[in-house]
């Protein structure tokens, strides 16, 4: 029963994995949990300076070990948020001329070869309980993330992200025995834009290792591997169009992995463009094949659309549906239909976020399903999740956070967790914190 218990807990923690990869080539694409404050930091050469930040956070959760409604496991939470972090020198901090301002070529002179960050990082979690099993399903996470452009701004460039991540979540299943994960990211990109030209592109590799700690986990590690052309065409001074066509390789890891071989492909038509002054639209369109080796698979369409709309100076509203498939961790693959939606607003120095996501999804290919209710290999979910932000800027380097987190999940899937009990791995989670970052 205990590999039925692990993929009963994993929903919600998937889905962080589950989309495109951050993009080496975009310095917002990926950061670390301490990014909401950046002081001066200390300059240690001609183009480098050193950044550390601390964080300190409390507050409570309500479902620590997310479980079906009517249990009990409440907790308050202590959280310690270390980083140390090292980088190219942001153009604030050199000698930039007017004309380096404006001329590709100046900026590339001024940047140097290599624009990079490396950061290392860490998050501590205790939790405040007199419950031991609670007690134990803390720890400490964290991981390092390094990323970069060689010849910034010419016609050549050569993109590169490693993120390791060890993420710590407990089970839904009370016991110390958390689904702690090591998930290792790695995005390399060769791109080719002319200067003065309308047409680019770039190849590219990503690889996902996705490795469980606790060995009778293991059975879900996976390997996954995708090899990519884009080319993209400028046809109209505010609209892009491109073409995106991948092959991977996705396998599972170690002798005692479950996970079936597949050869995924994607193709896809997209637009990027600007619909008015404050409002945009991006759209794509196309086909995708699981090409899994055994079990079920999947021939469909892809399609999603994003509109943005700038309603203030400080303000921006943003809606998404994106319709997918994608490998899996609880089978073979999900199915999902993503909706989205995001608005940022500052009152300066206030800046507060609200972003709310629906997922309809569906498993196929559920491993290890005997004593799972009717015997079935699909499983249908609808998960919810809101996240509310607020930050209050002492100063550039230190400011206050609020952050609230719920989460629901309701399934049609149950398993035998012995004894007789057939278990509902639906849940609701409510998760609070304040508390201050500081930057030097």
């Amino acid at each position: 029963m205990k590999k039925l218990l692990l993929l009963a807990s994993l929903t919600v923690s998937a889905t962080a994995y589950a989309e495109d990869p951050p993009d080496p080539m975009n310095p917002q694409d990926l950061v670390s949990p301490t990014s909401v404050v950046e002081g001066a930091g200390v300059k240690v050469g001609e183009g480098t300076v050193i950044h550390p930040v601390a964080g300190l956070e409390t507050g409570f959760v309500s479902n620590v070990f997310y479980e079906e409604a009517g249990q009990t496991n409440t907790a308050g939470l202590l959280r310690v948020i270390a980083e140390l972090s090292t980088g190219s020198l942001p153009n604030e901090r050199r000698n930039i001329t007017n004309e380096a301002a404006t001329d590709p070529e100046e900026q590339s002179r001024e940047q140097g070869k290599i624009a990079y960050l490396a950061s290392v990082y860490a998050q501590y979690d205790q939790y405040l309980s007199t419950n031991d099993a609670i007690q134990e399903a803390g720890g400490l996470g964290g991981g390092v993330l390094f990323k970069g452009i060689v010849n910034p701004e010419k016609t050549f460039q050569f993109g590169f992200l490693e993120h390791f991540d060890r993420v710590v979540r407990a089970t839904n299943f009370e016991s110390s025995e958390n689904t702690n994960r090591d998930v290792n990211q790695l995005s390399l990109r060769l791109a080719y834009q002319p200067r003065g030209r309308n047409l680019g592109g770039y190849l590219y590799y990503r690889n996902l290792i996705d490795y469980f700690e606790r060995e009778r986990q293991q059975f879900a590690n996976r390997f996954q591997n995708t090899f990519g052309l884009r080319v993209n065409y400028q046809w109209l001074p505010m609209t892009r169009v491109y073409a995106d066509a991948s092959i991977g390789y996705n396998t599972g890891l170690g002798s005692e992995s479950k996970k079936i071989d597949s050869y995924p492909l994607d193709l896809e038509l997209g637009i990027m463009t600007v619909l008015a002054v404050n409002m945009t639209l991006n759209a794509h369109a196309g086909y995708t094949n699981g090409f899994y080796a055994s079990g079920p698979s999947y021939s469909a369409a892809t399609a999603g659309v994003q509109f943005g709309y700038r309603y203030s100076p400080l303000g921006r509203a943003v809606l998404m549906y994106d319709y997918a498939h994608h490998d899996s961790i609880n089978g073979n693959f999900f199915r999902d239909h993503l909706f989205r939606i995001g608005i940022d607003q500052q009152f300066v120095p206030f800046a507060v976020s609200a972003n709310g996501e629906l997922h309809f999804r569906r498993y196929e290919g559920i491993t290890e399903v005997t004593g799972v209710m009717g015997n079935s290999a699909v499983r249908d979910d609808v998960i919810g999740q809101v996240t509310l932000g607020a930050r209050y800027m002492f100063r550039s380097w230190f400011a206050a956070v609020v952050d609230y987190q719920f989460a629901v999940v309701k399934t049609d899937f149950r398993y035998d967790a012995g004894d007789g009990l057939m278990d509902d791995p639906s849940f609701l989670r409510h998760q609070l914190l304040a508390g201050v970052r500081a930057a030097y």
